[in-house]
């Protein structure tokens, strides 16, 4: 055992005068290992012996005054000063240690000046710890700092509370002392990033004829695993931006370099052998689950024949295991272990995966997307209602490449039929398949020419997804479709339907979902198609017949019976005199304002009214004088749309100008529409009267 183990036994058998033996025989051979002694002092307090570890500790002190073994001697100074009721007693003593261990700093004055350690009230313990802290960053001295490689302090400021470094591509750059400790890694000597600022030319020779063993070297110097990001950032300024490419995939060759995870969370360690590197690959290999597995598997398989035949061979079982429970994971296996060299026994043909009922499900559970482009092509060969698992395929992946593939693989099979109902349903549901509208949408704008179904249904659809959540992951993609010389842009000036551009020009002045200046773009594209939209337009009152008689009885009731009543009381009112306390006078006046006003909206409604007949409403899609039949699943309900004077929503009939009128006008049976947040299919459209 060591002096540390020998004095915690003697403590804890309490005994102290046998202890006391061991300390001093300690410091007479060998004083310099202050750590053992400071945690035997503390064990010696603990146990109640708070004078007996005092008096230690000043032996010790003394000992290491004598040998002028400053650093070690400013350790234990700084332990008394912290155990002492009177810390400053040890000011002179703690400076003398300070200075010598400190005084051939460059920063050491200014430090030791703007710390204040003179000051007679102040504790020397806690200004000494201060001036270190500073003196860590003291000029000449070099870290590492993510982002920036390796640099070297040219100036600490204590005053202005940071260190200024110069870096490979930045200089002076200022880092706070408060968190250097969080920013900055020492590189001491005997650290290979010390050589760039000691031999700059060796190391940069070093590096460019061995990548692997430079690589070696700096995961031994840092100590710890690296990331690919951290690694790069070690080497600016050794290894030329323009190389680092092919110098990475050279450095990371080494047989004892170990990576684990993936991607740019990937780290590399470093092992003492080559041996101890596989053993660690192989315990990493055992502990993952079955991705992990996997992937150890495709980094490491080239190593050696016996560690690909020990992947293939547990991944061949794994797959087994998974075969029921995981059946998309266990077809990656099989899969990927025919490109692997390692030997193993196939326990079954994959292909058997992916013929059964559920084999879309399995496709779309690949996690790897050239594998399940693979898969497709496996499940086209070998599946006998193979149509049938791409159309549900489609709704089922997000990835845009293999929606197109889906879809071009049925149109060279000459399933145009399948093709349309998906493109329909997508259309219909577009909420409930948002990957699939923004991949159809965007088909379109890729193409030179317009289909059919680029029209201001589509646009509107547009629209409604930018505002809904089911789209929130591609909303700002869809956004694009209304910039200049995208897809809406592009059915404005090709469609010709002005009532629709009008509809959406008075659309875009409410919505919110896209920025202003597409919304511009938009409008200015619909008002140069068609100039007529910058004229106002006065809308008509559309009235039924009965409505229409009802409100000229009403205008006429008001013209030759109430207004000449009210006349009448008006003038009885004034023959009453004193007006101004004259209650009947002011409210004879009051209705008379009001019944004008009425007759005067009648006149100008009535001026302005388009009689509805029956006979000649169009019912091919919703307009006013429809009755519209509506469906969301078991819930069915009916909305007659005719005009403001008939609008009893209580009984399901709407003024066109209503908001869930204008949901509904310009859609046809069988497409869906959604107002008051639900979506509906529209069974069937009649007239209001049938």
């Amino acid at each position: 055992m060591g002096f540390a183990e020998d004095a915690n036994a003697l403590i804890q058998e309490k005994k102290f005068e046998d202890l006391e033996s061991l300390w001093m025989d300690r410091i007479e051979s060998d004083p310099s290992d202050v750590d053992a002694f400071l945690r035997t002092a503390k064990a010696l307090r603990k146990s109640e012996q708070r004078t007996q570890s005092d008096t230690l500790l000043g032996l010790l002190g003394d000992t290491l005054l004598e040998r002028k073994m400053w650093p070690e001697r400013l350790q234990v100074l700084k332990e008394i000063g912290r155990l002492s009721k009177h810390p400053t007693q040890l000011r002179q003593s703690i400076e003398q240690a300070l200075r010598n261990t400190y005084g051939s700093r460059k920063s050491f004055q200014r430090a030791f000046d703007f710390a204040g350690f003179s000051e007679p009230s102040s504790n020397p313990v806690e200004r000494s710890e201060k001036i270190e802290s500073w003196l860590q960053y003291d000029e000449g001295e070099t870290f590492f700092m993510a982002g920036r490689g390796a640099g070297m302090v040219v100036e600490l400021n204590p005053e202005l509370g940071i260190a200024r470094l110069d870096f490979e591509k930045e200089k002076r750059v200022s880092v706070p002392l408060g968190a250097a400790a969080k920013f900055l890694v020492s590189i001491t000597n005997g650290h290979v990033l010390r050589e760039k600022f000691t031999d700059p030319g060796k190391i940069r020779a070093e590096a460019m004829k061995s990548p692997s063993d430079f690589f070696a070297r700096i995961l031994q110097s840092f100590g710890r695993p690296m990331t690919m990001p951290e690694v790069r950032d070690a080497v600016i300024g050794i290894v030329p931006e323009e190389k680092w490419s092919s110098w990475w995939t050279s450095a990371r060759k080494n047989p004892q370099i170990v990576v684990s995870g993936t991607g740019a969370k990937a780290t590399y360690s470093w092992s003492v052998s080559t041996g101890e590197a596989e053993k660690t690959i192989r315990r990493d290999f055992d502990r993952a689950d079955a991705k992990g597995k996997l992937d150890l598997a495709r980094k490491h398989t080239a190593r050696s024949k016996e560690l690909a035949d020990y992947f293939s061979s547990s991944l061949a079982n794994e797959a087994a295991k998974l075969s029921r429970t995981d059946q998309a994971m266990a077809w990656q296996i099989l899969t990927t272990l025919e490109s692997l060299p390692g030997a193993y026994t196939p326990p079954f043909d994959p292909a058997s995966l992916l013929s059964g009922p559920l084999a879309s499900r399995t496709v779309a559970a690949i996690g790897d997307k050239a594998l399940r482009e693979r898969a497709l092509t496996v499940v086209r060969n070998a599946h006998p209602d193979w149509q049938k698992v791409y159309s549900e395929i489609f709704f089922l992946d997000d990835e845009p490449r293999i929606l197109s593939l889906v879809m071009s693989s049925l149109e060279k099979e000459g399933q145009t039929e399948i093709r349309d109902r998906l493109i329909d349903e997508t259309l219909r549901y577009p909420r409930r398949h948002p990957r699939a509208f923004y991949w159809y949408v965007k088909q379109i704008d890729d193409q030179k020419t317009l289909p059919d179904r680029a029209n201001y249904a589509l646009i509107f659809q547009i629209l409604e997804a930018i505002a809904s959540d089911e789209f929130a992951p591609v909303r700002a993609r869809l956004k694009d479709f209304f910039d200049k010389g995208g897809l809406v842009i592009r059915i404005i000036m090709n469609v010709e339907n002005e009532e629709q551009a009008r509809k959406l020009v008075e659309s875009l002045e409410r919505y919110g979902g896209v920025e202003e200046y597409r919304r511009d773009d938009v409008k200015q594209a619909a008002l140069t198609k068609y100039p007529s939209l910058r004229e106002p337009q006065t809308e008509p009152i559309y009235a039924t017949a009965e409505s229409l008689s009802q409100k000229r009885a009403e205008l006429e009731h008001l013209l030759k019976v109430e207004i000449p009543a009210n006349k009448k009381a008006i003038q009885v009112a004034r023959e009453m005199g004193d007006l101004s306390e004259n209650f009947e006078y002011k409210s004879a006046r009051q209705r008379d304002e009001y019944l004008s006003a009425r007759v005067g909206k009648l006149q100008t409604e009535l001026g302005n009214v388009r009689v509805l007949d029956p006979p000649t409403v169009d019912t091919s899609v919703v307009r006013v004088g429809t009755k519209v039949a509506l469906s969301n699943g078991d819930v069915r309900r009916e909305i007659t749309i005719l005009g403001p004077w008939e609008s009893a929503p209580e009984h399901g009939i709407y003024s066109n100008q209503s908001d869930v009128a204008k949901a509904l006008i310009g859609h046809a049976a069988g497409e869906i529409v959604t107002f008051m947040g639900n979506d509906y299919e529209i069974e069937s459209i009649r007239r209001w009267n049938e």
